[in-house]
């Protein structure tokens, strides 16, 4: 387990951030009478998740792959993330919808009869939990590959298997003979 301590470390900050986004949206109205916007708010949040990503795959190439890391890796390094991010997010989901914001759903449905002239059954299906959590789901896979893939493409090292030759070769070490010296009295 050790091996992802890194990308449980950067998925755990993601969630807990966006628990505290959750907070700033509800204390902004986004829950209320701004609540039309309130994916406009989530869409902000998934370019706030571009930098615990790009912070997460940076910091295992420093510490684990010792500045020298592939695609490949990086790759995995944020695909992990991604999947942990992913698992966390129905418990953001079920903490902001029945702690921080009971109603949300609720306003979230009179908005859109009021608002985008939806019948009542539409706008319940629109403004139901599962349709949040499997949204919330798929745009968090789907931002997380994206992301990773540009990340792991610009934080790749660039002359990888120049150093890896380099680091596999033997070093030579050159000794001076040393002509032996006699001393006369």
């Amino acid at each position: 387990m050790k091996k992802f301590s890194i990308e449980f470390k950067w998925a755990a900050l993601a969630t807990l951030a966006a628990l505290i986004w959750m907070f700033i949206g509800k204390s902004m109205g986004f829950h209320t009478e701004k609540v039309r916007y309130e994916v406009l708010l989530e869409m902000l949040f998934s370019f706030l998740l571009f930098i615990f990503y790009w912070l997460g795959i940076r910091q295992k190439k420093k510490e684990y792959y010792d500045n020298v890391i592939q695609w490949q890796q990086a790759f995995m390094t944020g695909l992990v993330m991604c999947v942990m991010i992913t698992l966390f997010f129905p418990i953001v989901q079920f903490i902001t919808f029945n702690q921080v914001s009971p109603n949300f759903m609720e306003t979230l449905a009179h908005a859109l009869i009021n608002e985008a002239n939806m019948t009542p059954e539409e706008a319940y299906q629109n403004a139901s939990f599962d349709l949040f959590l499997r949204n919330g789901v798929m745009n968090n896979l789907s931002f997380g590959i994206i992301f990773t893939t540009i990340i792991s493409y610009v934080l790749k090292t660039k002359n990888y298997d120049q150093i890896k030759a380099a680091a596999q070769k033997p070093e030579m070490v050159k000794v001076k003979k040393q002509k032996g010296k006699t001393k006369r009295k």
